[in-house]
């Protein structure tokens, strides 16, 4: 508790220092030589960015006239803003380029001559590794958190102190989605998410996924809303992977691992679809060694959503899972659904109502400590297993309807989920917001592994 009250009054140090932010400095789009730094003012400034290998000699520069700003849009035709953000909104984003992959910067943002960052290491950011390099990566996974109550900023507190113990610092953030309750509007954005996360958004970079609360104010197939202001997604494979033009769906690389980005709310779930076409398209381009990917809407859960129930995530199960798991996936992160939830290694359930029998490839807990790791092939190789995770307890009230047959865990309790990739070794926990470590299990990938489907798995209760 201690700690949590730390880091909350450090939190309010920080927007008191920051005080002529709409929204503090924040990292987006990162790749191996690039990363781009967006804040907003509720007034135009001269905005600079400077950066260096050294917090304390900032030698380079984004000039004011290399900076772009965006506006509402009765001021702005060329680049606005979603409409329902005050007049005054300035929105400043700033492309720092020529970096050096795997290594780490400092920066500070000015307006003119005045510096509004403190100078503080904590205003940092690491490249991504070059393509292809066989790097380790560390990232944070958290899904339906923006209430902006104490639950979320628990959850967050207890990411911070677990890495602080362990001097670990994060490599990137993934969120499922639902991060701004409960219209995604600027406004909620700016109270429920933004102010919440601030500590770490300044330092690392926030890839997102589309909710549906999101949905009620931003469209996929236009791109333009609230979230589309606040996030600034690849569409042109400027981080890895294959071009698809929209930022709603979109995939990354971090070294030897594959992250895909996919929008389960507004967009064509069918095989025919043009998501579903370029998600065939980009596996059938990945050369990673691991497969991660993320989206809203959950194939499997009984917490506050049912997946055999509901049209969306019915859809993922049956049309958007079948080509995930030809493309060799590892891991599914997902939200929506108020729970933790875990699977054991799983292939080929896409019935409805969902089934164990026949799909679970080993019911065992994953855990190093426990039955041991689920082992896969080396690379990534058509339905050799995957592990699905319903993340959607960030900070939200959470609960429990039923039992998907498929789950090693389900935890009613709020939480986040850390993930580690080291050479052929995926390895996760599930931190509740009391910094308790409740699930762990692991993925090993060598050698050649041949599955034969369990016809009489174990169950959970």
């Amino acid at each position: 508790m201690r700690s949590f009250i730390f880091l909350f009054l450090a939190s309010l140090v920080a927007s008191a220092d920051n005080t002529s932010f709409v929204r503090a400095p924040y990292l987006q789009m990162a790749n191996h030589e690039s990363i781009r730094v967006v804040w907003r003012t509720s007034a135009d400034s001269t905005p600079r960015v400077r950066y260096g290998l050294r917090h304390d000699s900032l030698d380079s520069e984004v000039p004011a006239d290399s900076v772009l700003t965006r506006r509402h849009p009765s001021l702005d035709t060329v680049a606005p803003i979603f409409k329902d953000a005050p007049v005054s909104t300035h929105q400043f984003e700033a492309t720092i380029s020529g970096l050096k992959p795997a290594t780490t910067y400092y920066y500070a943002v000015y307006d003119g001559e005045t510096r509004l960052t403190p100078a503080d290491t904590s205003y940092r950011f690491k490249t991504h590794p070059a393509p292809g390099t066989d790097a380790p990566v560390y990232f944070w996974v958290v899904g339906d958190s923006g209430t902006g109550g104490k639950a979320q900023a628990a959850v967050h507190s207890a990411m911070v102190n677990h890495n602080a113990a362990l001097d670990k610092q994060l490599d990137l953030y993934i969120h499922v989605g639902d991060m701004a309750y409960s219209r995604g509007t600027n406004k909620e954005f700016n109270d429920r998410f933004f102010p919440m996360y601030e500590p770490t958004l300044r330092n690392t970079v926030c890839w997102p996924s589309m909710g549906n609360h999101e949905g009620a104010t931003s469209k996929g197939a236009s791109g333009v809303g609230p979230y589309y202001d606040a996030y600034i997604c690849p569409t042109n494979a400027e981080a890895g992977g294959l071009a698809s033009g929209k930022e709603a769906y979109y995939s990354f690389d971090f070294g030897r691992v594959h992250f895909i980005c996919l929008d389960s709310h507004d967009l064509d779930r069918r095989p025919s679809g043009e998501m579903a076409q370029w998600l065939k398209a980009d596996l059938e381009k990945t050369q990673a060694d691991f497969l991660v990917a993320f989206f809203h809407h959950p194939p499997y859960t009984k917490g506050t959503h049912d997946s055999d129930k509901e049209g969306q995530l019915i859809e993922m199960r049956e049309h958007i899972m079948p080509i995930l798991e030809s493309g060799g996936v590892d891991i599914v992160f997902t939200g929506h659904s108020h729970i933790y939830e875990r699977s054991m290694l799983i292939d080929g359930a896409y019935h409805t109502p969902t089934i164990a029998e026949g799909v679970i490839l080993d019911d065992g807990d994953g855990d190093p400590a426990g039955d041991g790791p689920y082992r896969k092939s080396a690379g990534l190789n058509p339905h050799n297993g995957v592990i699905q995770v319903v993340t959607g307890h960030g900070g939200t009230g959470v609960g429990r309807s039923g039992t998907i047959p498929l789950m090693k865990r389900i935890i009613v309790e709020n939480g986040s989920c850390l993930i580690s990739i080291t050479g052929d070794t995926l390895t996760a926990e599930m931190v509740n917001l009391k910094g308790d470590i409740r699930d762990t299990f692991a993925i090993t990938k060598k050698g050649v592994v041949k599955h034969t489907p369990i016809a009489n798995p174990w169950q959970p209760e």
